[in-house]
């Protein structure tokens, strides 16, 4: 546990590296209290086919000036509980945009540089990330862009996405998606949370393995597509 004592702010500045905490086999990591700033990695929590974690957690804590928040994408990794944090990323967002940069070119201050790619990106099963404020990103909150589950079409049970929920999060200002869904396979549920100012699409759920995957009881506004 790396917990702050509520006597004063407990920041850890990175001075500007890649990976700040990189947790991976390493299972039952819990942060709560914190603030976290200059990386590009604030938690490394997994990689594809290389390593991951379990029962990762991360509460109550200020994240900001980092190119990512958690990376997570290791199919074995299972219950993460991400909540009630603050997540800025580095991106102004007067000059938010979709993936057609050069559309953009020819107005003052685009295309936008992608200094912020994600806040949160999760695979493998039993995740929740919950009650979050995120802004200025180009993509909020993920499921990992992973490909087929591993083994297919003969998927390993305990390797597939799955079981995941994204929910009371207020996403602000992003350039491509507040939430994507692409590459899990089945019960997601990406509920009851609010998405203003996206510059490409709210909503993302292309492709998905199998399904069922559940949208429902979300606040959308100002957003190109649903």
């Amino acid at each position: 546990v790396i917990k702050g004592a509520g006597d004063g702010e407990v920041i850890f500045d990175g001075a500007g590296c890649q990976t700040f905490f990189n947790v991976m086999a390493a299972n039952y990591n819990y942060f709560e209290g914190l603030t976290i700033r200059n990386a590009n990695v604030a938690f490394l929590v997994g990689i594809k086919n290389i390593a991951g974690a379990s029962g990762f957690t991360l509460k109550h804590s200020h994240i900001y000036d980092v190119g990512r928040v958690v990376q997570a994408d290791w199919s074995g990794s299972k219950n993460f509980y991400i909540a009630d944090n603050i997540m800025i990323g580095r991106h102004d967002p007067n000059h938010m945009m979709g993936w057609a940069g050069a559309l953009w070119s020819k107005f003052p201050g685009f295309p936008e540089l992608l200094l912020s790619e994600y806040a949160v990106k999760v695979y493998g099963q039993g995740h929740v990330v919950a009650h979050n404020y995120v802004a200025n990103w180009h993509d909020g909150i993920d499921i990992a862009t992973y490909g087929t589950p591993d083994g297919a079409p003969n998927d390993i049970a305990d390797r597939v996405p799955m079981d995941i929920d994204f929910y009371n999060n207020d996403i602000f200002n992003m350039g491509d998606n507040c939430f994507e869904t692409d590459g899990g396979a089945r019960n997601i549920r990406v509920f009851r949370n609010r998405c203003f100012n996206s510059a490409s699409g709210a909503l993302s759920v292309q492709p998905v393995f199998g399904g069922p995957v559940y949208f429902y009881q979300n606040l959308i506004y100002n957003a190109r597509s649903e």
